[in-house]
């Protein structure tokens, strides 16, 4: 049987207290949704492009955002396609900095001091031609150190502008970035849009848990659908926010909780058109930051990377 290193059954341990104690909460308020003021989109040649611009253009004329460019390619001598690519969008191009891709675009945060940042993945390369397993090191880097929510373009989609349309909250066991990631969920969605919560309890969470439990008491077997109860009550707050949110921001809103790997997340593309996935991103969680990688490698959707 697989043994998970003490430091991944100490964190676990530390998550399920947590999770026991955040299931008697009080009255929520609604979430002061959070939307993007100044963005910075960073553009590398790839077919992903078309679609960062369009999904700028959008946010730009619902939100009325500033916009600016940024070319981050390395061993890339001329500013044209940022040029010419801020002349179309009405935005601002940044000047093309000396150095590595990640820098280049933390830089640029920094310059733009933007509030979002849409970013092809894998930076520099088509999807096709590396796989769909690969994020790179560009993204890698930008997960851990990224001030602000990361716009992921994992594969280009036409129509941009219906990418909020629906919008999924996709949350694994207790995470401190919940509640930022779920008002960036509720300021992005589409008027008369859909928002849905999805809660998925971990399998090796489980397992840990329930190893834990029976090392104090041998008789008891601690069942998925307790632990996913638990889960569900520890999240009753926030999902009790969403409720009033959505009562007063004109889009509909579900709730769903199922275990990992027994139940597939709603159908994620309706007639090609794909649902925007949101994720919240507790940095030194592994479970977490695990999380985050495989939705981004394994959903063809965009995927908004929310940090804690």
């Amino acid at each position: 049987m697989f043994e998970p290193p003490q430091r991944s059954v100490d964190h676990d341990v530390e998550a399920s207290m947590r999770l026991f104690e955040r299931a008697h909460v009080g009255e929520a308020a609604a979430l002061e949704p959070r939307r993007p003021r100044k963005v910075l989109v960073v553009l590398d040649g790839s077919a992903q492009d078309r679609f960062s611009i369009a999904v700028a253009g959008a946010l730009r004329d619902r939100f009325g955002c500033e916009l600016a460019v940024l070319d981050a390619r390395e061993r890339i001598g001329g500013n044209d396609l940022a040029e010419q690519t801020a002349d179309g969008l009405k935005a601002r191009a940044l000047a093309k900095p000396a150095g590595d891709s990640f820098q280049q675009i933390l830089d640029g945060v920094t310059a733009a001091a933007s509030d979002l940042v849409i970013v092809p993945c894998p930076y520099g390369r088509e999807l096709d031609a590396v796989g769909p397993d690969s994020t790179g090191t560009v993204i890698d880097v930008l997960l851990a150190r990224s001030p602000v929510p990361l716009f992921v373009v994992r594969k280009p989609f036409e129509p941009a502008d219906s990418v909020v349309s629906r919008v999924l909250l996709v949350l694994i066991g207790e995470n401190r970035a919940a509640p930022v990631a779920a008002a960036w969920a509720a300021g992005l969605v589409a008027l008369s849009g859909r928002l849905q919560l999805q809660l998925v309890l971990e399998e090796e969470f489980y397992e840990n848990v329930r190893e834990l439990m029976q090392s104090l008491n041998p008789e008891v077997d601690l069942s998925p659908e307790s632990l996913g109860e638990a889960l569900t009550q520890a999240h009753a707050r926030l999902h009790a926010a969403l409720q009033k949110t959505a009562a007063s921001g004109d889009f509909s809103y579900q709730f769903q909780t199922h275990l990992e790997g027994e139940a597939a997340l709603v159908p994620l593309e309706d007639a090609g058109t794909p649902a925007l996935l949101v994720v919240a991103l507790e940095r030194g969680d592994h479970a977490s930051e695990g999380h985050v990688h495989d939705r981004i490698r394994h959903a063809s959707n965009p995927v908004l990377v929310v940090p804690g």
